[in-house]
């Protein structure tokens, strides 16, 4: 029975459709054709030499053919080997027409492409892997290479030096969903910390121990991902050019019980205003007064595939700029960043009313950028006239690509190199057969992606010998980058011991610092209790006594990220005294108690005996409140009473501290968590009802809402069971949500932040049936009410789901997370399609309320 849900699973994501009204269409929207008051010039296919001919960049660089049409074609991803060849991969199915139709061909290829003759250009083809069906992301590994192609996740090997994949693996059976592009799992980014970073994901990805393990970090992006020179993740999504994280993010999400967000998808922008080369009219939502100025992109509208520059051809002043494209508007931002004392970044555009690279060919659609071995930029260009995804194309649009012959013709692409005039730039270099000491030294290097590949070299031999150069190499260099490069390396060897670390703690360069305090995390953790293992967690002692009063900010912040994870003796009153003090910082509040995880409650049961601690402190008092809610989220009962006899004890302050954190905790956006039952009431929770603190008293009587006992403990009556057919139909419904809906409602129902709106008794959701089936056909735009918070944004709806899918889809998530609603069959959604079948626009609150 899986097999089959499966299949149809696939066969149900993978369709296509054609309609004579647009799913990106909204009802009551009119969409003037506004292209037809332009002077629109025409948008004739141009050949690579004439394509040169259309842009223009900033004063000092220059742009170049590095690879073209015939050689590639629909390229969406690449990336460099160790020796300079260009891994590209190839969506060739991508929208054959306006309707779509023919997505599903496995036409998708990934190619290699070589300079046999040092110009610059490619000039050579090996097809590596054919067959592919939307193939996404690429990533060079050890013994092969990582493609996606969703929902799996390949290990692709050449076994015979023919450079043709001769074996493939699935690595990952549920890497992405398959749906619209640009809202499916993509990047396989290499990270300074050995691991592999998606786009649109939650999840990061390493081989340990001859297995590649998967793991939770936090939800970022929509298509490209890229990293500066110290580790840090910048993304996008298409109406905002730049986010960023300013911490590592698995830390946001590594403890279940505390909702974190400080420190993670920053934005990296100040305006959204664009400067094009010429009139973009061939937008999905043109017709709409803020996305045009006379004629030309005003604001984000296809942001995507950016690049933080790491290289060395380039002046130094641009290393660790961004590089974002806009395919809609043919053009390419620089975005400057530079640093506030706070901590927060200070991106601009580089240049005035203008743009880094812009393009008069309306066919020009850069997709992804990627630093190159010679230190240029490179930049992956779709060469298309088509670029919105079937599943938004507006009627607006699609009347100008069929009267505009922007349909055809299609399988072409370019790959372009921008230079800075400047300096001639070097010879890509060959350094897979290099020795480790050799590849060492490459550590020295200005060039990030000269680094980042003897990094991953290095890790993946894992050569013992090399071990005692690393460790120099980490104490002494002069290089503060091969110093950070080498930490990492260790870590990713098993290399590390505690003089290093502890080395590394004390280092002049707050980035090494930072560097040396995450890599102690794993180190400490692996020890032992032998006298060896004994000393060398000794040995951390003092330089961590010195680092937790650093007075770098950002170095700060990572201690509170690491110290709750770093096993050493007295930790924790070293953790207390460096929270007391630094507790104003969100960054620093948020990293304590995410690392704190599962151990709040014992971590306040020794905070009274802390001076420090005893004192009237807003910032403490938040951080108060926050464990306490974290104790309450985990609903056990017994921790929960032992919480209270603690706060029972304490002065006012305290409890109302900690019972302000259960309450809110307690009842979520408006939503109260299943009641903890006792038999009887809690002695401690009797005592503080009798205070003389009228707001202790107030939070006691709420929190007898959620701490039950006597009749209010007894269990609701259970709701009716399913029948077999619907249980059945529940397990399709799960698997559909995972694969569909899961990626911004999460498997807990919760949603996310800015993205999406909670589905735990949500009215829509577990109200009228009606409601969710509407939603579910036709999409909902907001603004819209759940829990008593307001959500303005727009969910679409789930294209070509038949009825038999949509019922499992509702039955699932209105039985899941204990709901009790009612099972949804497929009668019922043919009869929601039948009575809305000229529907075009999304429902409104409004309208979803009224349905019963």
């Amino acid at each position: 029975m899986n097999r089959i849900f499966a299949i149809t699973l696939t066969a149900l994501l993978t369709a296509g459709f054609t309609a004579s009204a647009q799913r990106g269409d909204r009802k009551g929207q009119e969409q003037p054709e506004v292209w037809r008051t332009m002077n629109v010039p025409p948008a004739p296919t141009l050949t690579p030499a004439q394509a040169l001919e259309s842009f223009k960049l900033a004063p000092g660089f220059r742009i170049e053919i590095a690879a073209a049409d015939p050689l590639i074609h629909d390229p969406v991803a690449m990336a460099f080997d160790a020796d300079g060849r260009m891994w590209v991969v190839e969506m060739r199915a991508f929208m054959p027409n306006v309707d779509g139709t023919g997505e599903d061909a496995r036409t998708g290829r990934v190619g290699v492409l070589e300079d046999t003759n040092g110009d610059g250009r490619m000039d050579k083809r090996t097809d590596f892997l054919t067959g592919l069906q939307m193939p996404r992301a690429i990533a060079l590994v050890k013994g092969g290479v990582l493609v996606a192609e969703p929902p799996t996740l390949w290990f692709c090997e050449d076994t015979d030096g023919d450079l043709k994949a001769d074996k493939k693996t699935a690595v990952l059976k549920n890497y992405a969903t398959q749906g619209p592009v640009e809202h499916t799992e993509n990047g396989l980014m290499p990270g300074l910390d050995n691991w592999l970073y998606n786009a649109k994901s939650s999840k990061r990805l390493r081989f340990i121990d001859g297995k590649w393990v998967v793991h939770n970090t936090r939800s970022r992006g929509q298509w490209g991902i890229t990293q500066d020179n110290y580790g840090r993740i910048y993304f996008n999504n298409n109406s905002n050019p730049l986010y960023g994280d300013l911490i590592a993010g698995h830390y946001s999400v590594r403890n279940p019980h505390h909702p974190s967000r400080h420190g993670v998808n920053v934005p990296f922008f100040n305006e959204r205003t664009v400067w094009t080369a010429r009139v973009n009219p061939g937008i999905n939502r043109g017709y709409q007064k803020p996305m045009l100025r006379d004629g030309h992109l005003a604001t984000w509208t296809a942001a995507c595939g950016p690049v933080i520059y790491r290289g060395d051809q380039y002046p130094t002043a641009m290393v660790g700029d961004a590089f974002i494209p806009e395919p809609s508007g043919n053009m390419i931002r620089r975005q400057r960043i530079t640093w506030k004392a706070d901590g927060m970044p200070n991106a601009r555009n580089a240049y005035d009313k203008a743009e880094w690279l812009t393009s008069t060919d309306e066919r020009f659609r850069p997709v992804n950028m990627v630093n190159g071995p010679d230190g240029c930029l490179y930049i992956v260009d779709m060469y298309r006239g088509i670029l919105q995804h079937k599943h938004y194309v507006t009627s607006f649009l699609r009347k100008q690509i069929i009267e505009r012959n922007l349909d055809a013709p299609i399988g072409l692409g370019r790959i372009y190199r921008v230079v800075h005039t400047s300096q001639k730039p070097k010879q890509s270099p060959k350094i897979s057969g290099q020795n480790s000491s050799q590849l060492i030294a490459h550590l020295e290097s200005d060039n990030g992606w000269l680094r980042s590949t003897a990094h991953r070299l290095l890790v993946e031999r894992a050569d013992a010998k090399a071990t005692a150069q690393l460790r120099e190499t980490a104490k002494h260099s002069e290089s503060h980058l091969a110093r950070q490069h080498a930490l990492w390396i260790l870590e990713g060897t098993g290399g590390l011991d505690g003089k290093t670390i502890a080395a590394a703690l004390g280092d002049g360069h707050p980035r090494v610092r930072i560097a040396a305090l995450r890599v102690a995390e794993a180190f400490t953790a692996n020890l032992g209790s032998d006298e060896k293992d004994t000393d060398a967690r000794i040995a951390l002692l003092t330089p961590l006594t010195k680092i937790v009063n650093d007075t770098n900010l950002d170095v700060r912040r990572q201690v509170a990220l690491s110290l709750p994870v770093i096993s050493v003796p007295g930790g924790e009153p070293m953790l207390r005294a460096f929270v007391a003090k630094h507790a104003g910082d969100p960054i620093v509040r948020d990293g304590i108690i995410t690392g704190l995880a599962g151990r709040e409650l014992e971590f306040l049961q020794r905070v009274p005996g802390d001076a420090a601690w005893n004192k009237e402190d807003e910032n403490i008092r938040a951080i108060l409140k926050s464990l306490a809610g974290c104790v309450a989220r985990q609903r056990d009962g017994v921790r929960l009473e032992r919480l209270l006899k603690l706060a029972a004890k304490q002065k006012s302050y305290f409890q109302r501290a900690v019972l302000e954190g259960l309450a809110a905790a307690a009842f979520p956006r408006g939503r109260a968590l299943k009641p903890v039952a006792y038999k009887s009431q809690p002695l401690a929770m009797a005592a503080m009802a009798k205070s003389e603190d009228k707001a202790v008293r107030g939070h006691v009587e709420r929190l007898g809402k959620f701490l039950v006992w006597g009749e209010a403990a007894r269990p609701p009556k259970p709701p009716r069971a399913l029948t077999a057919a619907e249980q059945g139909q529940y397990d399709f419904g799960k698997i559909l949500y995972t694969a569909t809906c899961g990626a911004c409602h999460h498997a807990n129902g919760l949603g996310e932040e800015g993205k999406a709106p909670p589905l735990l008794d949500s009215p829509f959701l577990v109200g009228p049936a009606d409601r969710a089936i509407g939603i579910v056909l036709h999409g909902v735009t907001g603004p819209i009410t759940v829990h008593g918070r307001q959500y303005n944004m727009s969910m679409p709806a789930l294209v070509g789901f038949q009825p038999e899918q949509v019922a499992a889809i509702l039955t699932y998530t209105r039985r899941e997370w204990e709901h009790r609603a009612d099972p949804v069959t497929a009668a019922q959604v043919k009869r929601m399609m039948e009575a809305n079948a000229k529907r075009e626009a999304p429902w409104t609150e409004a309208e979803l309320l009224k349905l019963k």
